[in-house]
């Protein structure tokens, strides 16, 4: 029997994986101020939201098998502790590059944090039930960026940058507490060999589960589907549309409220179907959509009325299938669920990085390239659910 209701933990590890957007977009609308601060370019500081996502990938990359190994709250408590004194130090840095390193050291801290929260799910639920509290957490994921850069602009203009830092030290201190006094401490397995090769052999175990590493190279891949227009959002609508920078946020909200629909929509499906079932379906509209928008692209017919709702319908599926791969893949796996969601979100961060900073590359001044990639991004995360995820064995 569950030691805590499901919508409670739900509350408390969504509080917890709002470190991750809370620390990317509280300080967005700083940029510039820290920019002359520093005395250096935008693009310059820029920099540090990248080495961020980079650092978090690591993160999780560490935290996993350690949370299986030593315990979900330990790691938790040491990655906090990590992120608040990065956090405190990036408050009175006076270097451009002490920004840089401490932004690695923070997301060190997050993303070995932010990496327990779905193993946290598994230790307690399976199945439905821990696709209902995935999908719980995530709204509060999807809810975060929508707060995040007001309050940012709010600090910024009350008291300077830097207390924006002194602020996510503060959040992080008081998620310390809510996972103290209020997650239950589930003691890990013991096992008989050093943490070295513990490490290893969990991540050996995670590769070699065929159908699991389907479900999360399709779930990395939905997300760079929808990573790659985020990317490219400012210019495909400001840029190439001409629309006014007041009607951007608008047209960028409008992805949000359809990834807040269906993760609403997710929760009601769950009565009545299995987690693999909805993400395929998911998968699927998401791959029609990108195809669509593509085929537009390259007959040159791209216009709002049908790139808007094509989008929108490529971010809402990548919000449907996130939630229901994690509690495909973690169905796999009792003793290395930490491994197993630390492997996930290495890749997922990995993969939209890099697949991101590929556009860069490539980017010819016309939305084909953006397209290009995105309908690739959602063929091969079908492609992975279908051939590895759904193959017999």
């Amino acid at each position: 029997m569950p030691l805590i209701s499901p919508v409670r933990l739900a509350i408390m590890l969504g509080g917890l994986v709002a470190i991750g957007p809370l620390a990317i977009d509280t300080y967005l609308p700083a940029l510039p101020t820290m920019a002359d601060d520093f005395g250096v370019a935008v693009h310059t500081v820029e920099l540090s939201v990248s080495l961020y996502v980079i650092g978090v990938a690591l993160g999780q990359w560490l935290g996993g098998p350690l949370s299986d190994h030593f315990g979900r709250k330990p790691v938790a408590f040491t990655g906090l502790l990590v992120f608040i004194a990065a956090s405190l130090g990036i408050a009175v840095c006076q270097q451009v590059w002490s920004l840089y390193l401490l932004r690695v050291v923070q997301a060190l801290g997050g993303g070995a944090t932010v990496v327990i929260a779905a193993a946290s799910v598994r230790d307690n639920f399976s199945g439905r039930e821990a696709a209902r509290v995935l999908t719980t957490v995530g709204l509060v994921l999807l809810l975060a960026p929508l707060v995040a850069p007001a309050m940012g602009a709010a600090l910024l203009a009350l008291a300077g940058w830097r207390s924006i830092f002194v602020m996510l030290a503060g959040y992080a201190l008081l998620v310390m507490l809510i996972l103290r006094f209020g997650v239950p401490t589930v003691t890990p397995r013991v096992v008989d060999e050093p943490l070295r090769h513990r490490m290893f052999a969990a991540y050996g175990r995670v590769l070699r589960q065929r159908r699991a590493m389907g479900y999360i190279l399709a779930n990395g891949l939905a997300f760079s589907a929808m990573f790659i227009f985020i990317t490219d959002a400012a210019f495909l609508y400001i840029d190439y549309f001409q629309v006014d920078e007041s009607r951007f946020p608008i047209l960028f909200g409008a992805n949000v409220v359809g990834m807040l629909t269906l993760n609403r929509v997710n929760a009601v499906l769950l009565r009545y179907y299995e987690s693999p079932a909805i993400l395929g379906v998911a998968l699927m509209i998401q791959t029609l959509a990108a195809l669509a928008l593509l085929t537009i692209a390259l007959l040159g017919e791209l216009s709002l009325w049908n790139v808007v709702p094509l989008i929108m319908t490529v971010a809402s599926m990548a919000a449907l299938a996130i939630p229901n791969a994690m509690a495909s893949f973690l169905a796999y796996f009792d003793n290395d669920s930490g491994a197993a969601t630390g492997l996930n979100g290495c890749l997922q961060f990995l993969m939209a990085g890099l697949i991101g900073s590929g556009l860069g590359l490539i980017h010819d001044g016309t939305p084909l390239p953006m397209t290009v990639l995105m309908a690739l991004c959602a063929c091969l995360a079908l492609a992975s659910y279908w051939f590895l995820g759904r193959a017999r064995g």
